[in-house]
């Protein structure tokens, strides 16, 4: 948002001037840090762009965090002032409205005394996760901010990796699933009444499965629009159950742990996240029960982040991570994580453990989601074969028995 003020600047000058700013605080701010003592200030009607790009914060871009990360590590390893790396990299944003305000904020709050963690976790611009500020937080109290910041920025990059690597996986089969709707309800829709038209003309009786067909055909034509706005609406109320009723969504997430292939490809996801996670935040020296719960608060699933919480649960009343995931009845664990993670707590290397697991199960998850989708793909094909083979079938059945007849 941009802002107008007035005043006089340190050395008693009347100024006046325009300054980017996510709010009228944080615009205040920014004005007494640079020594303004400003007479007027308000907020400059913007477009619309502008209005919508400040409506709410949101989580940060990963390929952004990284970018910050790993530039804010060399800086400081080269000896720059943090406040001054920060205006280095405010200068590569100009055109990027938003992420320039976010530098500001940050330069506007380090100038007020705060921390990096606390001008991070105060800004309004975007959300950062949990797990990045506790890790921090605890590497500004130990003197190791430029070590951290890059482990952090080869943590986010490894799993925006794998989050490219499944899109990129699940192109096809959306491919195959989209052309094979667009097709049957072409066939449905302009195929079948005309085919339809030519049977009526006939004078003879069809077999049950072209009444059926032709039936469902009539009911498509005349009624499509209300099927789009019937799925439509399933879809928003779905979404927003999901986002704001936690009942459901672990319902919803229990029932998908349960199907055997896409329940596992979920579970060594999850496992290898929290594995990895957890490693960095322990060895950053945040104390293992905060660091089991902020690496929990990372996971997809519901279920498995009441499992983990159930863990650290236990830890403070002097119980072991590995004995109280095993016990939880959330869901059962793969024993294997469990095996390994009794054996670091044993033999005090923790972090060593859980930095091999999620090596691991990175590269499990990587093998499970290849073979799901080599299964997928020829059972999708099958799928729409079928259905298309079902409707051809339908439509020659009379003409075979009239040939026949």
């Amino acid at each position: 948002m941009e802002f107008v003020y007035k005043g006089l600047n340190p050395d008693g000058v009347q100024i006046s001037g325009t300054l980017e700013s996510a709010s009228l605080e944080e615009a205040k701010r920014q004005l007494r840090a640079q020594g303004i003592i400003y007479s007027s200030l308000d907020a400059q009607n913007g477009s619309l762009v502008d209005l919508f790009g400040i409506l709410g914060t949101r989580m940060i871009p990963s390929s952004l965090l990284t970018r910050i990360s790993r530039d804010l590590a060399v800086y400081l390893r080269a000896g720059v002032p943090l406040i001054r790396a920060l205006s280095l990299q405010e200068r590569q944003y100009r055109n990027e409205p938003k992420t320039e305000r976010f530098f500001a904020s940050l330069i506007t709050l380090l100038d007020e005394g705060k921390s990096l963690s606390a001008a991070l976790e105060s800004q309004n611009i975007y959300t950062i996760p949990s797990f990045y500020l506790g890790t921090l937080r605890a590497s500004e109290d130990r003197g190791v901010l430029a070590a951290v910041l890059s482990e952090l920025a080869s943590y986010i990059q490894v799993g925006e990796q794998i989050r490219s690597q499944l899109t990129k996986a699940f192109i096809y089969p959306g491919f195959i699933v989209a052309v094979s709707i667009l097709t049957v309800s072409f066939m449905l829709s302009s195929v079948v009444p005309k085919l339809s038209a030519i049977f009526e003309t006939m004078g003879q009786e069809l077999p049950a499965l072209t009444r059926g067909v032709l039936s469902l055909s009539s009911f498509f034509s005349a009624s499509w629009p209300w099927i789009l706005l019937l799925i439509g609406m399933i879809t928003l109320m779905v979404t927003s159950a999901l986002k704001n009723r936690p009942a459901f969504r672990y319902q919803v997430d229990r029932i998908l742990l349960s199907i055997p292939v896409v329940g596992n490809i979920i579970q060594t996801s999850d496992l290898a996240r929290f594995s990895a996670v957890a490693s960095l935040l322990i060895r950053s020296g945040i104390p293992i029960v905060k660091a089991i719960s902020l690496a929990g608060g990372t996971l997809s699933s519901s279920v498995l982040k009441a499992q983990f919480a159930y863990g650290a649960e236990r830890i403070v009343e002097g119980g072991r991570l590995s004995t109280s995931l095993a016990a939880a009845e959330h869901v059962e664990l793969d024993e294997a994580f469990i095996g390994a993670l009794a054996v670091g707590e044993e033999t005090s290397e923790l972090p060593s453990m859980l930095e091999s697991l999620s090596e691991l199960y990175m590269e499990r998850n990587r093998e499970m989601i290849g073979l799901f989708l080599s299964l997928l793909e020829p059972t999708l094909i099958l799928v729409v074969g079928g259905i298309i083979g079902v409707i051809v079938t339908a439509m020659l059945l009379p003409i075979f028995s009239l040939s026949l007849g």
